[in-house]
């Protein structure tokens, strides 16, 4: 049995939610138009944030041992932590700071890695917009 922590499961294209699940801490089977909705905005997000920026910076594949400052960043192929690196996210005290991160590719990270954030940077200003796979 699966179990959904506090969200709701919705399938598109499709229309059923099939095998066993339990919900902890509420959610709901979403509707079909709610699922299909909901793609559509993920697919529109997904496409906004791989746009190529004029403000980009075009970086290595390696990022292991890096330290960024907030921006937008683009690979062109795939981004790499090698094992046992560490990226660093510098918000430099802005009030509300934004990494974008761009792959053609896939994000690819090994053992032992770790993104630090420091400064005001918060996970939930950090996007990887990956054209295949994580």
């Amino acid at each position: 049995e699966s179990t959904v922590h506090g969200g709701d499961v919705g399938v598109s294209p499709g229309t059923a939610v099939t095998g066993d699940f339990a919900f902890d801490g509420g959610g709901a089977v979403a509707s079909a138009a709610e699922s299909a909705e909901f793609a559509a905005s993920v697919v529109a997000a997904h496409d906004a944030a791989m746009a190529v920026r004029s403000d980009g910076h075009e970086m290595a594949i390696e990022i292991g041992g890096e330290t960024f400052t907030p921006g937008t960043y683009r690979s062109g192929s795939a981004i790499n932590f090698a094992s046992g690196t560490v990226v660093t996210l510098d918000g430099r005290n802005q009030a509300n700071p934004v990494f974008l991160f761009q792959a053609v590719s896939t994000l690819v990270t090994a053992a032992n890695t770790a993104v630090i954030l420091q400064n005001g940077a918060t996970a939930e200003n950090v996007l990887w917009a990956l054209g295949t796979a994580a």
